[in-house]
Formats: structure tokens, C-alpha cells, sequence
């Protein structure tokens, strides 16, 4: 303490105050959400599809998610009246989201995600550019505000040209998408986000497609959809609850062609595998008839 007793830390401030701002800005810089990639199938001679992928689908909001892994473990019961384990079977991982859906909401679209971006680094860097802030967060908040209204007039448009369609037409209200028995069959219609959300999740659980899964501690590749909940509570219609849960998938990791490789067959097997044999033909030899056999037991 007595040595720094004469040392001016004034000079040292700019640096300290450089340090938090960067420090800050580094805190802010956004993970690359990976959200939930749909895969697209394989070619047919198994190599890797070289088309675009489809969109990343990404919810609103994201509550309570889990994941589980488990094993089966056999339970073989010995003469000592206890339980011997000698085999663990490793369950497909599961994970399990609850993501929501809204009408109303502040994600940014990808138009202007760069701004967003930008807007929310320069908050935390208001010892330099407190103005430029400013503006960049009300140039955002313009940009976000003119797109609303952009998609709500678009929306509106097509809403009405389809309750238009149905007067003509005799079509149900809202031309929303009709699911059977063989699948989905869309009408031209306005949907909204919560239809547009479940129609999206039901068409990649019915056709079975793999996704890349960004979990809040890995990323999880070949995930198929196990089971899907749509919510909607009776609090309000606006939002809806997606419950999924994503399945693991596992193949083979080789397989093995036996054409024109000998197979060994053993006993009843190899009964059953053996070749026809022909053994000609025979007629049947002619016993003794009803009568003579009735006189000889001495009925006749």
C-alpha cells in the first residue's frame, strides 16, 4: 500500500472503461441458433442430398425442455436368490421441447436480423456512441414497425380474397387445411402463424424427416419427430403450446451382401432348405376288400 501511495490511476480509467465495453460486447454477440434444421432425404444410392435445405423451423418462445437418456439393464435371478446384470442396452436418446407460437411477437425476420444485431451491440457501447445507439435502436423499431404493418396488410389481403373464393365457391370460412386419413390437402386461405407453425411440424412428422437439433447443451443430429401436442389453453387463442419430442436414429454402420455365398443350414433348417427330390412314380398296392376282411374277422 505504501508503495502505491504516490501512483496517479487516472490513466488507468480509459482502459478499464475500454475492457467493459468490449467485455459487454462480446456478452452480446448472439449464438448462432441452429433452431431445428429439417434434413433432406438421401439420394437413392445413399449419398447425401446436394439440394438447399429447408428452412430452419424456430419457435417464439421456448419454456421447459428435457433430455433423456436411458439404458436397459437385464436382471438375471441366480440361486442365491439375487439379481446378476451382465447386459446394458442403450436406449435412443429423447428430447422433449415445449415451444410456443404467438400471433403477436418480437422476433426479428430475417430481413432485419442484421440490424437487430447491430442495434443491440451498441446498446451496451454507449460510452462511445450514446447517439448512435439511439438511432440505431429507433431504426430498428421503425424497420419493425413498417414490416408489421407490411404483413398484416398482406394477411388482410388474403383473407379476403379467400372469404371471397368461399361466397363464390360455397368453400368452409377461412379455407383452412383439411387433414384425412391419407394426409393433408391444402385450400387457399389466410393462415395464421399458429396453423403455419402446426402445418409445418405435422407435414415433417408425416413424412418422416430427420432433423439437426440445437439443445441447450448439444447439438443432436438425426432426430426424428416421436410424438407432437399442439396447446392451446382456454386463457387465450393467440398462442399456441408445441410439445415435441425428438427420437434418436440409429442405423447399421455397415451392412454385409451374402449373394453368392454358401449358407450353412442345421437340422430342421436344413430339412426344410434341401432341394426337391424326385422320386418317381408309384401306384399304390391293392388290399383286401370290405367283404374279405369282414369274412376273415368272422362279422360276415
Amino acid at each position: 500500500m505504501t508503495a502505491l501511495a504516490g501512483v496517479d490511476l487516472t490513466a488507468l480509467a480509459p482502459a478499464t472503461t475500454a475492457i467493459s465495453a468490449l467485455s459487454n460486447l462480446v456478452l452480446v454477440s448472439p449464438q448462432k441458433t441452429i433452431g431445428y434444421q429439417p434434413l433432406n432425404p438421401r439420394n437413392a444410392d445413399g449419398t447425401a442430398s446436394k439440394l438447399a435445405q429447408p428452412p430452419t423451423f424456430v419457435f417464439n418462445y421456448e419454456g421447459e425442455q428435457q433430455l433423456l437418456a436411458e439404458s436397459d439393464i437385464t436382471d438375471h435371478f441366480v440361486e442365491e436368490n439375487m439379481a446378476v446384470q451382465d447386459q446394458i442396452a442403450l436406449k435412443p436418446e429423447m428430447y422433449t421441447t415445449h415451444g410456443f407460437i404467438g400471433e403477436l411477437n418480437d422476433i426479428a425476420p430475417p430481413a432485419l436480423a442484421l440490424v437487430k444485431v447491430a442495434a443491440d451491440k451498441l446498446t451496451s457501447v454507449t460510452a462511445y456512441q450514446p447517439a448512435l445507439t439511439e438511432t440505431a435502436r429507433l431504426a430498428y423499431n421503425e424497420a419493425f414497425l413498417l414490416y408489421q404493418v407490411g404483413q398484416k396488410a398482406i394477411n388482410s389481403a388474403i383473407a379476403a380474397a379467400s372469404s371471397i373464393g368461399n361466397l363464390i365457391t360455397g368453400g368452409s370460412a377461412g379455407g383452412e387445411n383439411v387433414i384425412g386419413s391419407s394426409g393433408q390437402t391444402t385450400k387457399l386461405g389466410g393462415q395464421n402463424k399458429q396453423q403455419t407453425a402446426f402445418q409445418s411440424l405435422y407435414g415433417y412428422w408425416r413424412s418422416r424427416t430427420l432433423f439437426t437439433v440445437q439443445t441447450p447443451w448439444a447439438v443432436f443430429q438425426n432426430m426424428a419427430i416421436k410424438s407432437l401436442r399442439a396447446i392451446q389453453d382456454t386463457e387465450t387463442n393467440v398462442i399456441t403450446d408445441f410439445e415435441v419430442v425428438f427420437k434418436l436414429i440409429r442405423t447399421a454402420a455397415s451392412t454385409t451382401l451374402t449373394n453368392g455365398v454358401p449358407i450353412s443350414y442345421g437340422g430342421r433348417l436344413n430339412s426344410q432348405a434341401s432341394p426337391l427330390t424326385d422320386q418317381g412314380t408309384s401306384a399304390p398296392s391293392s388290399g383286401p376288400s370290405l367283404t374279405s376282411a369282414l369274412s376273415t374277422a368272422g362279422v360276415a
